[in-house]
């Protein structure tokens, strides 16, 4: 793991945002995923501002989504689709050349988690994987206790991620599963980008950096991955 200590969310995003350029203009033909969420935020808008600055060229590359609450489709309040689709994708002059957005509101769930990883391993492994961590460690929903050799699966949400949900969705939707891709896809990838600002997460990113490696903290997995950066502001990396 390669540390990254920022001043702040900004530098945090700025940082993140040209690690995972870097990595499309030595592979122009990648496959790239990005979270959704409060963290990555700033991340992907400032990845769009170099792609429409022609800093990075993603015409040859194809884009992925990491997760989804079971029963939301990219249109849906909340849904991490809809998050891809105007944080990043809707702001992008000129596209990547390809995007699978998971449909989380598929009426076939069991065939859309086949897709996912039917798509990654038609295109992958992916070539830059940007990941936020759960405040129970999780990376996309692969939740404490997570099976590491699982592809793209279906998973029941823990106490921890349900209890965080309330801020996305309030009493309105009360999702109980999540379809992600899989931790052997996350490990496949060429590099790893995790990124994490606040204080409140200072206590998971040293049980995840500096902690046992173990499926109770998912991202501590990310220990054994041989070309990983995480990327943290100085209130996150508190504890490290």
């Amino acid at each position: 793991m390669q540390i990254i200590v920022c001043k702040d969310y900004e530098e945090m995003s700025r940082r993140a945002a040209g690690l995972a350029a870097a990595c499309i203009r030595q592979q122009p033909k990648a496959l790239v995923s990005f979270p959704g969420g409060d963290t990555p935020l700033g991340m992907v808008h400032e990845f769009a501002d170099m792609v429409n600055r022609d800093e990075v060229d993603i015409s040859r590359a194809r884009y992925v989504s990491l997760d989804e609450w079971v029963g939301l489709s990219d249109k849906d309040e909340g849904a991490c689709g809809l998050f891809n689709r105007t944080e990043l994708l809707g702001r992008l002059k000129k596209p990547f050349g390809d995007v699978h957005i998971i449909n989380g509101a598929a009426a076939d769930i069991e065939s859309e988690r086949a897709s996912l990883d039917e798509y990654i391993a038609a295109h992958g492994p992916l070539t830059v994987s940007v990941l936020g961590i759960g405040m129970n460690g999780h990376l996309g929903f692969n939740e404490d206790g997570v099976d590491f050799d699982l592809n793209a699966h279906i998973i029941p949400l823990s106490d921890t991620t349900k209890q965080v949900m309330s801020k996305y969705f309030g009493e309105k939707f009360h999702p109980e599963y999540g379809i992600s891709q899989g931790i052997r896809q996350i490990m496949a990838a060429k590099t790893v980008i995790l990124i994490a600002n606040g204080a409140h997460k200072a206590d998971i990113i040293q049980q995840a950096v500096r902690g046992e490696v173990s499926p109770h903290v998912p991202a501590s997995v990310l220990q054994n991955h041989p070309n990983c950066y995480v990327v943290v502001d100085e209130a996150a990396a508190a504890k490290l």
